[in-house]
């Protein structure tokens, strides 16, 4: 989550000076009223498409081009990460300036697909919290990070109660996640960090080998690609780049980040990314860019949020 974690990036230099264009289509435009699009996941089923709108407190579905109201969160609850898994939605929330107008618990929600409310599964540590992102895995084991505190959580299948993974404040600030094919090891982007794997059995982490003059810090959402590559956003940077990220098969270094689009329009302010067998999606328009860190009113002029579909067959890799 961009906002809350800007402290952490003010010595982050730019990726990469040279302009990418973005290879995408408009997917779907918001109106300009403050919203600020986070979180996107997708029903293959019904083939609606969610949007968490932390402004707004709501989730809206996208279906036929239209958009409409899903569910407004509780308690001044705002979406932030969101996540489909057979007939859940699992969403993480958390009371923040920019929804609420002042700073309060997070959680992970459990909705069902017609926007109820199953179950809301507080944070168990004392402080401040955000739960930011999250991944489901293949037993229904879901994994969140808490991009302000610096902890990782888990919520077993069938479980009451979030568990923490490791010592409290483990990471700077993890951000996006995703479970590797044996279920034992996750790969976590973290704003400061970079890019880490993090051992399940022993909670720890190790930092993958970056190659010389490749930044991937200030990244903040992932999303696995069929190749078994990694969409990635990186929005703590001076300028947004939109990544492509090959890691070693073991996850023990990255082989490169090649360089979707940066320097466009279309992706000038992005959040979190999706990919499934859909596509390839980001919210090249966020709104995040026009809130302060902790104002709950726009500080500069809004542009409508956007979500933007990427074509990675047309994109040229840039290093």
């Amino acid at each position: 989550m961009k906002v809350i974690t800007a402290f952490l990036l003010l010595a982050l230099t730019d990726s990469g000076a040279i302009a990418a264009p973005c290879p995408c289509t408009i997917f779907f435009t918001g109106d300009a009223k403050p919203f600020i699009a986070e979180g996107l996941a997708r029903d293959a089923a019904s083939r609606r498409f969610f949007v968490a709108g932390v402004a707004a407190r709501r989730i809206v579905e996208i279906q036929g081009g239209r958009a409409r109201n899903f569910a407004t969160l509780p308690d001044d609850y705002s979406p932030l990460g969101i996540a489909v898994a057979g007939n859940t939605l699992w969403v993480t929330a958390a009371v923040i300036p920019q929804g609420a107008g002042r700073e309060g618990p997070s959680a992970l929600i459990a909705f069902d697909l017609k926007g109820r409310v199953r179950n809301i599964y507080p944070v168990p540590d004392e402080g401040r919290h955000a739960l930011g992102d999250l991944t489901v895995a293949p037993d229904g084991t879901v994994y969140i990070s808490d991009g302000l505190d610096g902890s990782l959580y888990m919520l077993a299948r069938g479980g009451r109660a979030l568990t923490r993974l490791g010592a409290r404040k483990l990471f700077k600030s993890p951000q996006g996640m995703a479970l590797s094919a044996d279920g034992k090891s996750l790969l976590v982007v973290d704003y400061a960090l970079g890019l880490t794997r993090l051992d399940l059995a022993t909670a720890t982490f190790t930092p993958l080998k970056i190659p010389d003059g490749v930044n991937v810090k200030g990244v903040d959402g992932l999303a696995r690609l069929p190749d078994g590559s990694f969409l990635a956003s990186q929005n703590g940077t001076k300028v947004p780049h939109i990544l492509r990220l090959i890691p070693s098969p073991d996850w023990s270094e990255l082989f490169s980040a090649d360089v979707i689009a940066t320097g466009d329009p279309a992706v000038a302010d992005p959040s979190l990314v999706l990919a499934d067998g859909s596509g390839a999606y980001v919210v090249g328009i966020s709104q995040w860019g026009s809130f302060g860190q902790d104002q709950q009113t726009p500080t500069k002029p809004l542009q409508p949020w956007r979500i933007i579909k990427l074509d990675l067959n047309d994109a040229s890799p840039r290093r």
